[in-house]
């Protein structure tokens, strides 16, 4: 009885060796796949940098070409102003003109048209009135 005992605990040794050594190169395993895994990581995480830092370039480049754009605009807008206030200024200098000329056609006919006549015009009686 002893004997098969022995062997019952021998077998039960045996067996938990056997557990061990499988939990082992289980563990060795899982191990091995954890170091992997935390590599792809880093490259995935590797990649992911880049191409953020990639998208971030073109927004920068977008929104430079979009400050550029404006810029542009901002410098037609301020030509077309420039230009609309030189328009401006030619009309009334010729209105100015035109005026003077109105004025001096008004002197004239303040006094009746014949040279020999000093009398005034009719229509320089409503100037005074």
């Amino acid at each position: 009885m002893a004997n098969d005992l022995l062997k019952k605990l021998e077998e039960k040794i045996n067996s938990a060796i056997e557990t061990i050594e499988l939990s082992r190169i289980e563990v060795s395993d899982l191990r091995e796949q954890n170091e992997e895994l935390e590599n792809r990581y880093a490259d995935w995480e590797t990649r992911l940098s880049t191409l953020i830092e990639k998208f971030e370039q073109l927004e920068d480049g977008e929104a430079a070409e979009v400050e550029e754009e404006v810029n542009a605009a901002m410098q037609d807008t301020e030509e077309e102003s420039e230009e609309e206030v030189e328009a401006a200024e030619a009309l009334d200098s010729e209105d100015e003109e035109v005026e003077d000329t109105d004025e001096e056609e008004d002197l004239g006919s303040t006094f009746g048209t014949s040279a020999d006549s000093f009398t005034e015009a009719p229509e320089s009686a409503r100037h005074y009135a």
